[in-house]
């Protein structure tokens, strides 16, 4: 399934995983489910349903907070992108 097990499952939208604004991506990661299953349903719901479904598709993306970025690096460096970004050295 999905890999983001360093945040709580609260529900974001997956910008690293997204193909349009990440609704579905962060749906699909909150609900622990396969993104191309959500986006699958998205489709299916969209085409029954095309105004409601876009309307809810974009108040979510308005309301849904972008999940945090996830850092891959080591140590070394994290502590150098985070005192860059401060502007001073640690």
């Amino acid at each position: 399934m999905n890999n983001h097990h360093s945040y709580s499952r609260r529900l974001y939208r997956d910008s690293e995983n997204s193909v349009i604004l990440g609704v579905c991506a962060g749906l699909a990661w909150h609900l622990d489910a396969p993104r191309l299953l959500v986006r699958i349903c998205a489709l299916a719901l969209a085409w029954f349903f095309p105004v409601s479904t876009v309307v809810a598709y974009c108040i979510a993306a308005f309301l849904m907070p972008p999940r945090p970025l996830s850092y891959l690096g080591d140590g070394n460096e994290r502590s150098f992108w985070q005192s860059h970004r401060h502007g001073g050295s640690r």
